[in-house]
């Protein structure tokens, strides 16, 4: 899933990349060819953006949230658990 979206800079000749969450913009002039594909690089660097500064919702329940009704069981190989009544 692209976190970005891009738009020409004609005057420039550059392509810049737009956070969909923020206002943090980059653009492929702010990097050297030397490294690879300017726009490779500058899309890695939205993505890296996007995953430090917007984490995912992951519900508290997945994290160990000791104060959660919701409880799992783990089922160890071989061993069938039984059915309460």
């Amino acid at each position: 899933m692209r976190y970005y979206t891009t738009k020409v800079a004609p005057a420039s000749h550059g392509v810049f990349f737009n956070c969909l969450r923020c206002e943090h913009q980059v653009s492929t002039l702010d990097f050297v060819i030397r490294n690879g594909n300017l726009r490779t690089q500058a899309a890695a660097a939205m993505n890296i953006h996007y995953a430090k500064k917007h984490p995912p919702n992951i519900p508290s329940t997945l994290l160990g949230d000791t104060g959660s009704r919701v409880t799992r069981q783990r089922i160890r190989p071989g061993i069938v658990p039984s059915a309460k009544a």
